[in-house]
């Protein structure tokens, strides 16, 4: 083969590198937008007990299905959804803008992008992750978003409020955690059940493949 074939050839191989990877980035850029639209689509679904500045919503069940289906990239998803809705995407429960540093509820959103660094270090990279580590990931940020929510409401109590720490604790504690702990955990398992339902149905399929 002379100089021009071979010129010619890696000129293809270029070229085919540099497509695959804008498909691959074409690809996230749509996971993350499916990902921030589904996280905020979650948090409007949401209604509120007279006692708590929390409302219920499904974006736990939504976030940890994000994070155990997409391992260690699941923090990009998260992050997108945090600046979009500090840009002023009515992304939050109660909307979106710079403002809502200040709400008592931006510890659970904060605890959502720690949440999805840690839980997706657990899951890993792998596809078929077994049931024992999807359910360690799922408590793990299920845990963390509520350190990080109470901790923040905490704050709010003190400062806002004015109660000293250990009342701001107990008050944090008693609006923030108890009304919510067993839906969330119904919600976090509900995300790790269908997750281990569908990786069954994928290894019997890649199963039949080989075989047939």
């Amino acid at each position: 083969m002379d100089r021009r074939g071979v010129r010619a050839r890696l000129g293809l191989l270029s070229v085919g590198k540099c497509g695959s990877r804008l498909r691959m980035v074409l690809r996230e850029i749509i996971v993350v937008l499916a990902g921030v639209g589904v996280l905020g689509a979650s948090s409007r679904v949401s209604f509120n007990l007279p006692v708590s500045p929390v409302p219920f919503t499904l974006q736990t069940m939504v976030l940890t299905y994000i994070i155990l289906v997409l391992g260690r990239r699941a923090w990009r998803i998260v992050l997108a959804y945090v600046l979009g809705g500090l840009a002023g995407l009515p992304l939050f429960a109660y909307g979106g803008g710079p403002w809502y540093v200040l709400s008592p509820t931006f510890g659970y959103i904060i605890g959502f992008l720690v949440a999805s660094i840690l839980g997706g270090f657990i899951v890993g990279e792998g596809r078929l992750v077994t049931p024992r580590r999807l359910i360690l990931a799922a408590t793990a940020t299920m845990t963390t978003i509520y350190a990080f929510g109470v901790l923040y409401l905490t704050a709010w109590y003190t400062l806002f409020k004015g109660l000293n720490l250990l009342n701001a604790i107990a008050k944090a504690t008693l609006v923030g955690v108890l009304p919510f702990i067993i839906w969330d955990a119904l919600k976090t398992y509900a995300a790790v059940g269908l997750l281990t339902v569908i990786n069954k149905i994928m290894g019997f399929l890649n199963k039949g493949r080989t075989h047939s």
